[in-house]
């Protein structure tokens, strides 16, 4: 029997090598497509780092009043300050009691201090208190009292302006509903009175501070519990409508009106509010220190000659920022009425046989110089008048410089 013919394929091993050989420069290809399109060469390299085309920058000419702007450093100052003074017929006194602290508001009919016992009371009232106010007295501050003891309420039916036994009654419930006990003129006292009369209360102008509001803040306190003083002030009050204290320089106040804006900000305690200039001092105040508003002509004139001004808010200025300081900004015209204004940056030259000149960028993208003749600048800006009527106005561009490589 023949033996069987071999089913292997002889070219089997042939088609396994050229398979993998095709395979081969496949892979091989495709990695060198990768590495030609990730690796740059130096020219690639040296275009995508160049800096951009050159490019022009440009601002447009406007029509408007050139101002300059000025910013001091101000204080928040309180309108009226009332020094509370311990007196007494002794020569030193002791302080017994001190019931407020500074930012206290304190209001009247109360007690503000204590000296050697006694009280000093807080009532409303313009005038302050030159006398000591007896039954039988008159005129304006007994007037006052009266009112006073009213708007407390402790009303009397004396006369205005006479002080009778209605209002020494007054004047007794007041000191007895604070706890203490009112002071008595006797008719043995040296002023005299009428016989036979029972002791009346009277006010000590050593036991009374008026205000002219209803109500005031405790500025500073000068002395605690046991101070010994020697008729000095205590403690202050502040009162009114707060308004900001500053001080110009001489190119400053130059340019300073009265009524004009002011912006006031400060950043701790935060605060933005605006107010009108009320006023300016005529005299100015020379000292051998620089201060606010001192300086040269950029930042306010003579470093030993300062004016002071006030500055009045819009909106009244809490009485708790008193002592504050604050920053002020006053912007003030530099002409009478609108002008044509460019960037400093965009003026060239000046030739000397010629006006200094801006560049325009003209229709079409065309430069063209056109000559200007320069007035006053300020902020950055500066007014300018074409040579040749028409030649510049207001909306054109003007180049301010150029970006990218030349």
């Amino acid at each position: 029997m023949p033996a069987r013919a071999s089913t292997a394929d002889p070219l089997r091993s042939r088609r396994f090598f050229f398979g993998g050989l095709a395979a081969g420069v496949l892979a091989m290809s495709v990695v060198g497509l990768a590495a030609v399109t990730l690796i740059e060469s130096p020219r690639d390299v040296a275009a995508r780092s160049a800096a951009p085309a050159a490019s022009v920058l440009t601002a447009t000419a406007r029509w408007h009043v050139l101002t300059d702007t000025i910013a001091v450093a101000g204080v928040v100052t309180a309108a009226r300050t009332i020094s509370v003074t311990a007196k007494a017929p002794f020569r030193v006194v002791t302080v017994t009691k001190m019931p407020v602290r500074p930012g206290d508001r304190v209001s009247p009919g109360h007690v503000i201090a204590e000296v050697d016992g006694r009280p000093i009371l807080l009532l409303q009232g313009r005038l302050p208190a030159y006398r000591d106010l007896h039954e039988g007295d008159a005129g304006p501050d007994v007037a006052q009292l009266q009112a006073a003891l009213e708007r407390v309420g402790y009303a009397d039916f004396d006369p205005d302006g006479v002080f009778g036994p209605s209002t020494a009654l007054a004047l007794l419930a007041l000191y007895r509903h604070l706890g203490y006990q009112a002071p008595l003129y006797h008719p043995s006292h040296p002023r005299g009175g009428p016989k036979g009369r029972a002791p009346s209360a009277y006010l000590p102008m050593t036991e009374v501070t008026f205000i002219p509001g209803r109500s005031a803040l405790v500025v500073s306190v000068n002395a605690q519990v046991g101070t010994v003083v020697g008729g000095g002030p205590i403690l202050r009050l502040a009162t009114g409508r707060p308004f900001v204290a500053a001080e110009l320089g001489a190119y400053q106040v130059a340019l300073a009106r009265r009524g004009m804006r002011v912006g006031i900000t400060s950043a701790s305690p935060a605060l933005r509010a605006s107010g009108r200039l009320a006023r300016i001092g005529g005299l100015p105040a020379r000292d051998g220190g620089a201060g606010p508003g001192a300086g040269g002509p950029g930042t306010g004139g003579s470093a030993t000659t300062r004016y002071p001004i006030d500055v009045r808010c819009d909106r009244p200025l809490p009485q708790r920022l008193i002592g504050t300081t604050v920053r002020l900004t006053l912007t003030a015209p530099l002409t009478t009425g609108p002008v044509l204004l460019v960037p400093v940056a965009a003026i060239f030259g000046p030739d000397p046989h010629r006006a200094a000149y801006v560049v325009e960028i003209a229709g079409g993208g065309r430069r063209a110089k056109v000559p200007v003749f320069t007035g006053p600048a300020a902020g950055g800006l500066v007014a300018v008048q074409s040579v040749h009527a028409g030649a510049l106005r207001r909306g054109d561009q003007v180049v301010i410089g150029t970006g990218g490589r030349p």
